[in-house]
């Protein structure tokens, strides 16, 4: 698959710290700066298939009883 470029605009701070988690890694800003967007690509889908299944399951009436909620909700002293 032929690669494409695009632009990365940031601040000094941001691209000073990307440099260095490349050099600690022996990678390439480029490499950091794809595998950054591969995860983020990777987290955002997980994350919509998780509503997604959320959802469902609400709409097929498949919720946590109060019971359940306040068992939750003690147990993270909430």
């Amino acid at each position: 698959m032929p690669t494409q470029s695009t632009s990365f605009r940031t601040d000094p701070e941001t691209l000073s710290s990307l440099d260095e988690i490349a050099k600690g890694m022996g990678r390439s800003r480029n490499w950091v700066l794809n595998a950054a967007v591969r995860n983020f690509i990777e987290q955002q889908a997980w994350f919509k298939r998780k509503v997604q299944e959320g959802i469902k399951a609400a709409d097929n009436g498949e919720f946590a009883s109060s019971e359940e909620v306040e068992t939750v909700f003690r147990r993270f002293g909430a």
